[in-house]
């Protein structure tokens, strides 16, 4: 495989997943999502615009800006390498460092406006603290910019050398970490030495792997597992074909699960049961509406605006009960009514109960928190349920209108 073709390989490659995140991003980014997530970066404005006038002293903000910059600047390695690779390109392993120098840089621009927003982000805090030393933040800015290329060029180089993955995750944190602090909070230029010592570790490193095999199972590895990471989060707005959900116990939430009895468990019951099971065990929509639930919070304490953190709620209500479309599809179309025939009826009814449970439980901790925030206000927190009944409403009607549909 000459460069040319390894170039060609790499493009076509880039091109079919480019073109696969296009079709799954007109379900993720509907009109829906896209007000939410106008909202949401009004809201934090807002709230950092108010948090800037009354900035609390005696907080070493260089070193936390330092530590979260440095873990943002853990780029993650992308190679779009496939299984088939390993059989297929290796007897041309030796010619794929032009494939790999291709994979750096898309690996890169893949999350550099990452990096490049929360310098953005950062620069009114130091710019407040300490608008004398403008230079310092800027060659910070630059260093945050080179870094997470050297990082992902060491990640290679250390897979090469067949060692430990989370070894050098911690070695890139820390030390970007100690360099970004010597320049932000120290302001010390001398911090760029660690810069200038990394790139010397890079190429001792490279030179000694000269002579050794090509990855493929590694590398092939982690690009799966990226890849099955972004369908996962692709499934919390619409079914992704040939998607392996994964089961964890979670033995804290069984009370909220107890098994039905004989009486209860029956085509009026079973479904109900079965919405709360799959989202209880289920790994994936738990975390990510748990992560929801917890911005949720976190943006109504910081903001601490009556009406501002009410409509922050109540928009995240709205949000979370929309993310749960997925489980009527896992349940109404998979192997239970195959097995135990039920009208379509009791499964939009279990489905509906399944939300109000949810609904319930999601508002209740908002409710708390917007109590303790507002006691005088606290006939506000209705707000929420009657937004989750709303949605809830809205979201069955709509289901017995597609069901109705599909029986034409």
């Amino acid at each position: 495989m000459t460069d040319h073709r390894a170039i060609a390989l790499f493009n076509q490659r880039r091109q079919a997943i480019s073109k696969e995140k296009a079709y799954y991003n007109k379900f993720i980014f509907n009109g829906h999502f896209s007000i939410f997530l106008l909202i949401l970066l009004g809201a934090f404005m807002m709230g950092y615009n108010n948090w800037l006038k009354h900035i609390p002293e005696g907080i070493p903000y260089a070193l936390f800006a330092s530590m979260a910059v440095a873990a943002i600047s853990l780029f993650p390695l992308r190679t779009l390498l496939k299984e088939a690779d390993r059989l297929f390109l290796l007897p041309f392993e030796r010619h794929m460092s032009i494939y790999m120098r291709y994979s750096l840089i898309y690996s890169y621009l893949g999350r550099i406006l990452m990096q490049v927003a929360a310098l953005v982000i950062l620069f009114p805090l130091f710019n407040t603290l300490d608008h004398n030393n403008i230079v310092y933040y800027i060659v910070f800015a630059v260093t945050a910019l080179i870094f997470p290329y050297l990082g992902l060029y060491a990640k290679l180089e250390w897979i090469q050398a067949r060692l430990s993955g989370w070894s050098i995750l911690l070695i890139e944190w820390v030390c970007f970490t100690l360099t970004y602090e010597l320049i932000l909070g120290l302001h010390q230029l001398w911090g760029v030495l660690l810069l200038v010592v990394f790139m010397a570790g890079i190429l001792v490193l490279k030179r000694s792997n000269q002579k050794k095999l090509f990855a493929w199972e590694t590398l092939i590895a982690i690009e799966a597992q990226h890849h099955m990471n972004y369908y996962k989060f692709v499934n919390m707005f619409t079914d992704v074909k040939h998607l392996r959900s994964q089961a964890v116990r979670r033995r804290y939430l069984d009370f909220i699960l107890p098994r039905p009895s004989d009486k209860n468990y029956n085509a009026e019951h079973m479904y109900l049961f079965l919405f709360k099971r799959s989202f209880l065990r289920g790994k994936d929509a738990f975390n990510i509406i748990l992560r929801l639930v917890i911005i949720a919070l976190i943006l109504m304490i910081w903001l601490s605006q009556m009406w501002i953190s009410l409509i922050v709620g109540a928009l995240f209500m709205y949000i979370i009960l929309l993310q749960t479309a997925q489980f009527y599809t896992q349940q109404a179309y998979g192997l239970w009514p195959q097995v135990w025939p039920v009208p379509e009826e009791n499964v939009i009814k279990g489905y509906g109960h399944f939300l109000y449970h949810i609904m319930v439980a999601i508002g209740l901790i908002l409710s708390i928190t917007y109590v303790i925030l507002f006691p005088a206000q606290f006939y506000a927190a209705i707000v929420f349920f009657i937004v989750g009944w709303l949605t809830i409403r809205n979201i069955v009607k709509k289901l017995k209108y597609q069901e109705t549909l599909l029986r034409d």
